[in-house]
């Protein structure tokens, strides 16, 4: 009589043939003819299946996501919805939901960037406008949403942060006739008072507070900035990175940004750019939860309908700055 198999060591059987079928279709150039590149290459994917990690490598949500904030304490992803005009969350255990809708304020569309969640519960979330009706959105927890009042409509707004001491940053630029743009970095009020704090730029699109520092990209230069809080005037140029997105803080002190190359990049205190993923049609926002290790992405296609927020894996040591295994 043949002895009993048991349950467990069948399962793992399953998988590491799942894993040695992924691994020979890669070796062997596999993937369908014009398929994407995936961002997390297939040995990742294994480790993450038998380390019995069920995170969905493409997020469940429908819309055009720009900006990602990852809220740690309630383990929730917040998602601006471009096209949408709303902002959506979303949460391993309770999945996806529509957090706000917000009100059309312009024909042309309003446009959403980056979003934040201060302590009380509050969202903020800019409004692109396309140069007639920009601004930012106050979301209250358990209120109705506001814009707040009198800032300048013409400025285009994207990026967005918060200090650890509650000072609100955003980027905005304006666009002539002629395709010439310029822009800032400004200190923003929740009151309404707008004050520039970084002037000189083209078309900045993130800004990250981490610590004493604030991180700026450039899209139009090319360039993501560092200055210090207390003299933001003093800003250098910390990396060149192909037409900067959003900013995300990463593992161990890192930025993290993406751009029109679908390359996401992680930047050290040095300036060092490291590839952490590619095969992105085009990286918006990102957002890292350190205790699990992974990535957010807003992969943007111009295809209606296929933009995406992905999950990559990602380690959070200092010694290495490549993918998990």
């Amino acid at each position: 009589m043949l002895p009993l198999v048991s349950r467990a060591p069948r399962v793992h059987l399953v998988l590491a043939s799942f894993a040695i079928g992924l691994l020979l279709s890669a070796c062997a150039g596999g993937s369908a003819p014009n398929a994407p590149a995936s961002p997390a290459p297939a040995a990742a994917q294994i480790a993450r299946v038998l380390a019995g990690d069920h995170t969905p490598s493409v997020l469940p949500l429908t819309g055009d996501p720009n900006g990602l904030w990852w809220d740690d304490p309630s383990h929730t992803l917040y998602v601006a919805d471009d096209d949408g005009n709303r902002i959506l969350s979303w949460n391993q255990d309770s999945g996806t939901a529509v957090v706000r809708q917000l009100p059309n304020i312009n024909p042309k569309g309003d446009g959403m960037g980056q979003l934040l969640r201060m302590a009380n519960g509050t969202l903020l979330v800019t409004r692109f406008g396309q140069g007639e009706a920009g601004g930012v959105a106050f979301v209250p927890k358990n209120a109705e949403p506001s814009l707040i009042p009198s800032l300048d409509a013409k400025r285009r707004r994207i990026g967005l942060t918060l200090t650890d001491d509650g000072r609100v940053f955003d980027t905005w630029f304006t666009k002539s006739e002629s395709g010439e743009r310029i822009g800032a970095v400004a200190e923003l009020g929740l009151n309404g008072t707008e004050t520039d704090r970084i002037t000189g730029l083209k078309k900045p699109v993130g800004v990250l507070a981490v610590g004493d520092m604030l991180f700026v990209s450039d899209q139009d230069l090319g360039e993501v900035l560092r200055a210090p809080l207390e003299n933001l005037a003093s800003f250098s140029v910390l990396a060149h990175v192909s037409e900067p997105d959003l900013l995300a803080a990463g593992p161990a002190g890192t930025v993290l940004t993406g751009g029109a190359d679908g390359v996401l990049v992680k930047i050290d205190v040095a300036g060092k750019t490291t590839n952490v993923a590619s095969g992105f049609h085009r990286v918006r926002g990102v957002a890292y939860d350190a205790a699990n290790q992974r990535a957010f992405v807003a992969d943007h296609a111009s295809k209606k309908g296929a933009s995406v927020v992905r999950v990559v894996p990602i380690r959070d040591d200092a010694a290495s700055n490549s993918m998990l295994p």
